[in-house]
């Protein structure tokens, strides 16, 4: 009877414990989705961007075939997607928000994913609302993360949920038999991931009789990823790419890192000059950076291995598996000021598991890891400012009502706590608002082009007869900088890329009678700049503007220029002349008919 009785006890907590993981997930999932979305506007690295043009390009106007890119396969599917809607929109592959918006999507969905995951384990742990809570704000808002993916613009997190896949399966057998596939993933996603083998495969070792039995599922996993690299004839040079000659790409001691090597021998010397001075000949390569790091390492490695031939929780693996990507930053060179990030999200896991000796070492290493990145490419970019303004007046608005009436939000909680939402809501939600977010970012990415009448014509078809310019010089269909003309996010076939002060210098034909065109500072100085235009004849100003300032809708003009032998076209740098990129756009001259 009383066995019973307890029974019934646990079916009745049941839905009560359903209703806490699945709350605690629904919740900073949704925080987590605003907070990638939100960073996602800021400015990215630029190097990497030109990787994923490069690359895109290359997918559309090839295939497999002729992709020679240095990236691990698995990733190099999703570059595939983003080239064939690139391809079906026929819109032309550059440096936009639109290409960095849409290479992120896998890591929007892993980092949801990893809130997923450290919610269910919370809610197995019992640990306080309060900090349960505080874990999941770490994981969901980690800067290190945030910083990493939709603020660089990089993927390092993608492979890192095939690894946690791989390490939790290899724990369980009744899940054994997926665990080597995962790992194979994780390493056919980034070879970085390498750096879960002595954890991995101590347990693997200590589980021999069973592991083995997750082989054929390995196997089909990577033939499957090979598959169209295989039937396009690729595959060796591919597998050259990413994961033979990139190992040589950087031969720095560190490359932006801040380790062992940044400490000791600077920033981007190389990894193969010897200490003290000593000479390369005979043993002197041996006192390197690049086999002083590596010795370290496996010693480093050798001793995790035996420390995962005996671990017997999952709590203990995912601790080694952060010990193991710690080392791998800190020891190894040729480090980005990234590679940090690999350990975070193990450390985010370890932390579920157990609090009380991870938490500590979660912290330090998201503090340093999002440090190192911020000194590179920190948050910024004009288009985050929309989006502070917008919470700054919610948070305003929310506090007045809290003031006037302070049990309005208590009830309203109260009242959603009630509501049973499924578990796949934000994921659902994140679908929905990237295929939105896409299908305006495929509009404001066409080129604005014009149809021109037979009277009509393109300003930039006639010479530029004369012109000065504080920086660089007039550039006929691109910005200033050499990038594709875009202002507030519209990109444009035809124009001036220029940077005030300047004045160009048209002569005109002779039944030349008016001139169309558009303003606007570009989009390439994010936000920054204030620029006057004007177009002058004689010294007779003909059209002015007021002051036009950085992520400004471009400003339309029309000018009489009939009788006019020639018209200048002049900005003013209102000032300061700092970012004042600025473009003169679809700039049409109508004939006399």
């Amino acid at each position: 009877m009383k066995n019973l009785i307890n029974k019934i006890k646990n079916y009745m907590t049941l839905p009560e414990r359903w209703a806490n993981k699945t709350r605690l997930f629904l919740i900073w999932g949704a925080l987590c989705l605003l907070a990638n979305l939100f960073c996602t506007e800021a400015n990215a690295f630029g190097g990497d961007q030109n990787y994923w043009v490069d690359w895109v390009k290359k997918l559309a106007n090839g295939g497999f075939e002729k992709f020679d890119g240095n990236y691990p396969p698995l990733y190099v599917f999703w570059l595939w997607v983003v080239s064939k809607i690139y391809v079906l929109t026929d819109i032309p592959v550059d440096r936009t928000f639109m290409l960095k918006f849409v290479c992120l999507w896998p890591v929007f969905f892993v980092h949801l994913g990893l809130v997923d995951v450290v919610s269910r384990f919370v809610a197995k742990s019992r640990m306080q609302p309060v900090m349960a809570n505080l874990v999941m704000a770490f994981v969901a808002l980690n800067p290190a993360l945030l910083l990493d993916g939709p603020v660089w613009g990089q993927v390092d997190l993608f492979p890192c949920i095939f690894g946690i896949a791989a390490l939790y399966c290899v724990n369980f057998k009744h899940k054994m038999k997926y665990a080597a596939m995962f790992f194979a993933l994780a390493v056919l996603a980034k070879f970085q991931m390498i750096l879960l083998l002595p954890v991995f495969g101590g347990i693997f070792i200590r589980q021999y009789k069973i592991s083995w039995r997750g082989f054929p599922a390995m196997i089909v996993a990577i033939l499957l990823v090979f598959l169209p690299f295989i039937v396009s004839g690729n595959l060796g040079r591919m597998l050259s790419h990413a994961y033979v000659n990139t190992t040589s790409q950087y031969p720095f001691a560190t490359y932006n890192a801040a380790n062992l090597w940044m400490l000791t021998v600077g920033n981007l010397s190389r990894d193969a000059t010897p200490f003290f001075g000593l000479s390369a000949d005979g043993v002197g390569f041996l006192l390197s950076p690049s086999w002083v790091g590596k010795i370290l390492f496996v010693i480093v490695s050798v001793y995790i291995l035996k420390c995962s031939l005996f671990a017997k929780s999952l709590r203990r693996t995912f601790e080694l598996a952060t010990l193991s990507a710690f080392a791998f930053f800190v020891l190894l060179p040729g480090m980005h000021e990234r590679y940090l990030a690999y350990a975070v999200p193990f450390a985010c896991v370890w932390m579920a598991l157990d609090l009380k000796k991870s938490w500590f070492w979660a912290v330090v290493i998201t503090a340093l890891c999002a440090t190192n990145i911020e000194v590179v490419n920190g948050l910024s970019g004009a288009n985050l400012w929309p989006w502070i303004s917008c919470a700054a007046v919610l948070a305003f608005v929310f506090a007045i009502i809290h003031s006037l009436f302070p049990k309005f939000f208590p009830c309203l909680g109260g009242s959603i706590q009630n509501v049973r939402i499924p578990r796949v809501a934000p994921y659902v939600l994140l679908s929905v608002i990237l295929a939105v977010n896409l299908g305006c970012e495929i509009r404001d990415s066409r080129p604005i082009a014009v149809q021109l009448l037979p009277n009509q014509m393109y300003l930039t078809n006639l010479p530029i007869e004369a012109y000065t310019q504080e920086y660089g010089k007039p550039r006929i269909n691109r910005s200033v900088d050499g990038k594709k003309l875009a202002v507030k996010g519209r990109s444009f076939d035809n124009g001036i890329g220029s940077h005030a002060a300047s004045k160009i210098l048209f002569r005109l034909p002779a039944d030349a009678e008016t001139l169309e065109f558009m303003v606007g500072v570009d989009d390439e100085v994010s936000g920054g700049g204030s620029v006057k235009f004007r177009i002058t004849s004689s010294d007779e100003v003909l059209w002015s503007s007021d002051v036009i300032r950085g992520n400004q809708a471009p400003v339309w003009g029309k000018v009489n220029v009939s009788g006019r032998e020639s018209i200048n076209l002049e900005m003013d740098a209102n000032g300061d002349n700092a970012y004042d990129h600025a473009d003169w756009l679809n700039l049409i001259l109508t004939k006399k008919k």
